[in-house]
């Protein structure tokens, strides 16, 4: 009867409301059922995925405001910035998508990558409100960066 009555509770709050998006969707589910050990490391955007986009980092380099301050006065080479979390799916999966531009393209360009939860103040700075978010930067200073959210095969980028 016990999981019975929690599988209910579930189904009850993994029901979407057309005021909601996919994304609170998944993590209500995730918390829905994670048992309580697991509950902080999904709210403290730990666990599994963190994993995964550590692992997937490979030869993109994860940078600070700081760094990427610096990395932005150096512009010989046009940049692509990754703001992604570690909770993020689509993050996850474009972070292969990069690494195989990266490997195409070579020294020709520069990728890096900036967590939006632990560099909060430059995500809002920049209104970063999708992940992932791609900023392109070239070589001539007086053109505007580009930007676009949401995830992009490798032959696009």
């Amino acid at each position: 009867k016990r999981m019975h009555a929690r599988a209910a509770t579930v189904a009850r709050t993994t029901a979407v409301a057309p005021h909601q998006s996919p994304t609170s969707l998944a993590s209500r589910r995730r918390i829905a059922v994670a048992p309580p050990s697991a509950r902080a490391q999904v709210r403290g955007r730990a666990g599994r995925s963190a994993a995964l986009v550590t692992r997937a980092a490979g030869t993109i380099q994860k940078v600070t405001k700081d760094e990427l301050e610096g990395i932005m006065k150096d512009r010989s080479t046009p940049l692509i910035i990754d703001f992604f979390a570690t909770w993020c799916g689509p993050c996850v999966l474009i972070a292969s998508e990069l690494e195989k531009v990266k490997a195409e393209l070579g020294d020709s360009i520069r990728v890096v990558k900036v967590d939006t939860d632990e560099e909060d103040e430059l995500s809002t700075q920049l209104n970063i409100q999708g992940l992932p978010t791609l900023v392109f930067v070239g070589t001539d200073t007086a053109k505007p960066a580009l930007r676009t959210e949401g995830m992009l095969p490798a032959e696009m980028v």
